[in-house]
């Protein structure tokens, strides 16, 4: 199984701390940066295999990534359109190491291990992480599922109509990984997806008739970073939970 980390996004809306720096390695706590807790979560769950998809600021996360070549065989691919799409052409741009399992996290991510462990149990050939809570906002990527599939994945679903969140990470097996590949590469001829979010494509897989299930984790179980308020939350949540001092037992605080 290989992981592919969605990571070449500018991260604007989290400026000035992303004026320098990506946000993948923006500190969550105790000196751990965003990538860093991805990477522990799927060595957990022994997947060694990683491709990151790297733009802004690339030569940081490269740099970041050496220490960890000892533990994981991690590639990187550049995209340099970053600065002018949107991150359907990031994916596109790791289609080849798309013939084996993979699965798909945005790098803005940050998750327990379970949720991986949890996603790894579905036979299926695509299976979308996705949580269940009260409310939902705007910047939502919501989710409308029923009967163990997905049926709709969009920000712009009706909030009286959505069910779900998607939590930005997916695995594709088997005849899954072809049915993606093919769709990204029909997506990307046509000029106005070039500034889409990959989960359009899903949404294309789903209207051909293509089964998309899902494994539900608990909201608690993780968190994203957009925003300035959801790195204080991060860090409030990593402290309550002791989660750093046990992903890296240790570390100097």
């Amino acid at each position: 199984m290989r992981a592919i980390i969605i990571a070449a996004g500018k991260g604007t809306r989290l400026y000035p701390l992303t004026k320098n720096t990506p946000k993948s390695l923006i500190e969550i706590g105790n000196g751990i940066t965003m990538l860093e807790s991805q990477l522990h979560s799927l060595k957990e769950n022994n997947i060694k295999d990683i491709t990151i998809i790297v733009g802004y600021r690339a030569e940081q996360i490269e740099a970041k990534i050496k220490k960890y070549q000892d533990d994981f065989n991690i590639t990187t691919i550049f995209n340099p359109f970053y600065d002018c799409s949107n991150n359907l052409i990031s994916v596109w741009m790791a289609r080849h190491f798309m013939n084996e399992d993979f699965i798909t996290i945005n790098g803005d991510d940050i998750f327990k291990p379970t949720v991986i462990e949890n996603l790894l149990k579905s036979e299926s050939n695509i299976t979308m992480v996705i949580d269940e809570k009260e409310k939902y906002d705007d910047d939502d990527m919501k989710v409308v599922h029923k009967d163990g599939l997905v049926l709709q994945v969009s920000k712009k679903i009706p909030m009286e109509d959505t069910n779900g969140e998607s939590v930005g990470i997916i695995k594709f097996t088997g005849k899954g990984r072809q049915i993606y590949v093919d769709t990204l590469e029909e997506m990307v001829r046509d000029e106005a997806n070039r500034n889409v979010f990959y989960l359009m494509a899903i949404q294309k897989i789903i209207d051909k008739g293509y089964p998309v299930n899902y494994s539900k984790c608990e909201p608690t179980d993780w968190s994203e970073l957009d925003f300035h308020p959801d790195l204080v939350m991060i860090k409030q949540y990593l402290r309550r939970s002791n989660l750093i001092d046990t992903i890296f037992p240790g570390k100097d605080k």
